[in-house]
């Protein structure tokens, strides 16, 4: 029994470290609204609410139950990676190179492989449970803590492929740090687009484009950090301020529990001849 409490006692303090997280981001995150849009902010906030509650309860159930079942996974799938010899070990390149580009090669592979990862959860079988991620109408810095169980197993295995390729243990917490955070950035609700700086970065205003409603095509703006994978793969998109609707067109249920089984009944319903096939956001 005591490695089970142990557990228990580690997720709960987990969750409360989450928590008390989030919170010191949303101080952050309102004194911002304040200051860039001083007008609506307080407006703009109340909109959110209804979406946020949702996110809450994914948020909360997440960090209880899937992030340590995530973070079980990964740590056997690297094991099982490296135990039969399938990954580089390179510590001398590291070594020789420096923690700043070390880090900094990190970040960038690793988003090059989040971008394909990303378009992969826009394609046909993987859509449904990325839809819950999409389905925010009022999108925030929060919504990044939107996501479903499937969606959160597949981010994960950035970082296996990264230890893969023989990347630091240190180096690949950096790139989890550093991408997970400019994401709280890029989801954020103010007209950034970065000037210059955007030819290398994503910014908020290009990412809101990528949670547009009616997206014509497979979809765009795909990666976390660096907006030259959207750039260079044909994915780029941002033609000014992001205006329109924001969402998805599928009835996603209703609350945290429709959001749960919205994929489970998508996928059911598409295994069934004659049945309701899956919507992408191409179609």
């Amino acid at each position: 029994m005591a490695p089970v409490i142990k557990f228990l006692v580690d997720d709960a303090l987990g969750l409360w470290q989450a928590l008390v997280a989030l919170a010191m981001l949303a101080v952050v995150f309102a004194a911002l609204a304040r200051v860039v849009k001083p007008a609506t902010w307080v407006e703009d906030g109340r909109s959110a609410l209804p979406q946020a509650r949702i996110t809450m309860v994914l948020s909360v159930v997440d960090q209880l139950t899937v992030t340590p079942a995530v973070s079980l996974f990964v740590a056997w799938l690297g094991t099982w990676l490296r135990e039969r010899g399938l990954g580089f070990e390179a510590p001398a390149l590291w070594a020789t190179i420096g923690p700043a580009p070390t880090l900094f090669a990190t970040v960038f592979v690793g988003d090059f492989v989040g971008y394909w990862r990303h378009r992969a959860q826009h394609s046909k079988w993987l859509w449904p449970a990325h839809a819950i991620h999409h389905s925010d109408t009022h999108m925030t810095w929060f919504t990044l803590e939107r996501m479903h169980p499937v969606d959160r197993f597949g981010s994960a295995l950035d970082t296996v492929i990264l230890a893969a390729l023989g990347f630091p243990f240190w180096a690949q917490a950096g790139n989890v740090f550093v991408r997970h955070y400019y994401g709280y950035v890029i989801h954020a609700d103010v007209p950034w687009t970065l000037g210059k700086a955007g030819l290398l970065f994503n910014s908020p205003v290009m990412h809101r484009w990528h949670h547009a409603r009616d997206v014509p095509g497979a979809g765009w703006n795909f990666a976390t950090v660096f907006s030259v994978f959207d750039r260079a793969f044909g994915t780029y998109h941002q033609p000014g301020p992001c205006e329109v609707p924001l969402g998805v067109r599928e009835d996603m249920g209703k609350g945290a529990m429709g959001q749960y089984l919205h994929p489970l009944k998508v996928w059911s319903a598409a295994l069934r001849p004659g049945r309701t096939k899956v919507i992408l956001p191409a179609e």
